[in-house]
């Protein structure tokens, strides 16, 4: 379908999901835990006078370090393997439109810098970008994407707009579609799980880069269902953000998404959930995995992908949340053609803002990979120290790593985090 045909049929289902003039008190939260709102919800509630001032005149700000490192005595050559990397952030977001009315209009931004301290940052760790001089485990999969060396990047830019007091929300401009697609409470890199099999999309899900042009809509279809639907630039990219006008209008690719879920409140949606997302990735996107990226930008081979994720998860006591989530994909832009994982939270264990999470995933790699069986397990707990520290350690079991020599491989690894 063309880019033109794509983005008025887009245009005019969030026209007809704001077509319900009833109002609610409070915004439905459609984003993931990542999002800047949500992200600076989390952090502590009791600022200074001076920050307390801004958020009354509808301005909020954060930022953090957060630093990862793994290593593992099972790499693919048989030999040990490590990783490190940082990642600073600014974020932050000014409502300047419509605070009393429910109708808020607001500017939202997060700016990063991604570095390694190493000479295999944990993204090539696990062998699934082909760096032939990475130090990796042999695994098809992603242990810790979000920390690499990619330098300074913009995630988010846009403008978030409400509607309905609150029962539909729109979003343009650079954004990172894991904010709006397959959310639940811990899909987080910086505080939840670590593996991507126990992130978006588990791993059966292509994914463009996380800073890209989109434009995203999410509304209350009752008190209970919602639906979210989202267009954005596959072939974006987060460091070189401006490109991002070339390759939507002048050769574009897409990345579409529409989900349709259940949630208890509106205000819970990634955490008392049940969802299904079908997902399509045009050809010529950078992330197929049978193509090559020419030095100008060209992409060269691969194909199109598309499939159908599902996710549920609920409290079954106040802090004890399980959840399964999976997906099955087509074509060559997912890792997993079949994923399947469950697992479970465990919220204010040894501490009120502590959090531990242990999950399993079956999965069977793409074609590309030759469709073989990999069973990830994957053990961390989040423990925050004062107002500004968070460490997690983690352990992550991966059986029949596809890319590796060893039948098995144990990874350990350490996360830090601080935070204002």
């Amino acid at each position: 379908m063309a880019l033109t045909a794509k983005f008025f049929l887009t245009s005019f289902s969030v026209a007809a999901l704001l077509a319900t003039p009833l109002a609610i008190a409070e915004a439905a939260n459609f984003e993931g835990p990542d999002s800047v709102e949500n992200t600076i919800a989390s952090q502590k509630k009791e600022q200074k006078n001076w920050r307390t001032d801004l958020a009354d005149k509808g301005f909020v700000f954060g930022g953090d370090y957060v630093a990862l490192g793994l290593h593992s005595g099972d790499a693919s050559d048989g030999g040990d393997a490590s990783s490190a990397s940082g990642v600073a952030r600014i974020y932050g977001q000014w409502n300047l439109i419509g605070r009393e009315s429910g109708h808020t209009g607001s500017l939202v931004w997060k700016v990063e810098h991604r570095h390694s301290y190493s000479h295999t940052p944990p993204k090539d760790f696990s062998g699934t970008t082909f760096n032939p001089d990475a130090d990796n485990i042999g695994y098809i999969g992603m242990v810790g994407p979000a920390f690499s060396d990619q330098g300074f990047r913009v995630t988010d830019l846009n403008w978030k707009q409400s509607f309905n007091g609150g029962k539909s929300t729109v979003i343009i401009g650079w954004q990172d579609v894991t904010n709006y697609v397959d959310t639940y409470a811990l899909a987080s890199p910086w505080t939840g799980f670590t593996n991507l099999a126990f992130s978006t999309g588990a791993g059966a899900m292509g994914l463009p880069d996380d800073g890209i042009l989109a434009l995203s809509a999410g509304h209350m279809l009752t008190d209970n269902f919602y639906i979210v639907a989202g267009v954005a630039d596959a072939k974006g990219q987060s460091d070189d953000i401006f490109n991002g006008f070339d390759t939507l209008f002048n050769d574009h690719a897409l990345f579409t998404t529409l989900e349709l879920g259940w949630t208890a409140a509106k205000d819970q949606i990634y955490t008392e959930n049940m969802h299904v997302t079908l997902w399509h990735m045009d050809e010529g996107s950078r992330h197929s995995l049978s193509s090559s990226v020419l030095a100008n930008g060209d992409v060269n081979g691969g194909e199109s992908g598309q499939g159908i994720n599902f996710s549920y998860s609920t409290f079954i006591t106040p802090t004890i949340m399980p959840f399964v989530r999976g997906g099955f994909s087509s074509g060559d832009v997912a890792l997993y053609n079949k994923s399947i994982s469950a697992g479970v939270g465990v919220f204010g264990l040894g501490g009120e803002k502590n959090n531990l999470g242990v999950a399993i995933n079956w999965s069977e790699t793409n074609d590309v990979f030759d469709n073989k069986d990999q069973v990830t397990a994957e053990l961390y707990y989040n423990m925050q120290f004062g107002d500004h520290l968070q460490v997690t350690p983690d352990v992550q079991f991966i059986n029949n790593p596809a890319l590796s020599n060893e039948d098995t491989a144990l990874v350990v690894g350490v996360r830090g985090r601080v935070f204002f």
